[in-house]
């Protein structure tokens, strides 16, 4: 399975859940977080400006994306995940030639303990939402408004 859209930048992007078409240089991770296997809930966090969206962040230099994602999940929300897997990986092509490609590797795991939020990040709070919800509503990221989530969701739920 693959996908091809422009995003709402204008930025071409493509989609994969495919295993064999992943590339192992990723430098950032998102990170579907659920309340229970096969979950109707999925954790979000609350970014300062942008609005709620799917955890995620960099990949630090000598970190894998694997720790990365750990990390960006706890720092984002306070939950730590078991079963952590790597179920795809999107590629943004930039409007800009002189930009680099930005390569996101998605994940997907199991909440297993759920802490305060560690202080000084940029998320403002965290929560469960249902599977269903919509990312077009107000107060939603704009990273959450292209395709990438609910070709997520659908991957997910089949």
């Amino acid at each position: 399975m693959h996908y091809y859209f422009y995003d709402k930048r204008r930025q071409f992007v493509s989609l994969t859940f495919a295993p064999e078409q992943f590339v192992s240089d990723a430098k950032h991770v998102l990170v579907w977080a659920f309340a229970q296997e096969r979950g109707k809930e999925i954790m979000m966090t609350r970014h300062r400006k942008r609005g709620w969206e799917i955890p995620g962040g960099k990949v630090e230099p000598g970190e894998k994306p694997e720790e990365a994602a750990h990390r960006e999940l706890f720092e984002e929300t306070g939950a730590k995940i078991v079963g952590l897997k790597w179920i795809g990986q999107y590629v943004i092509e930039p409007v800009d030639p002189a930009d680099q490609f930005i390569v996101k590797n998605i994940y997907s795991g199991i909440i297993t303990k759920q802490e305060q939020m560690p202080a000084g990040f940029e998320t403002l709070e965290s929560r469960l939402f249902p599977l269903a919800v919509q990312p077009f509503a107000p107060g939603f990221s704009p990273f959450m408004q292209d395709n990438i989530f609910p070709l997520c969701r659908a991957y997910i739920q089949r």
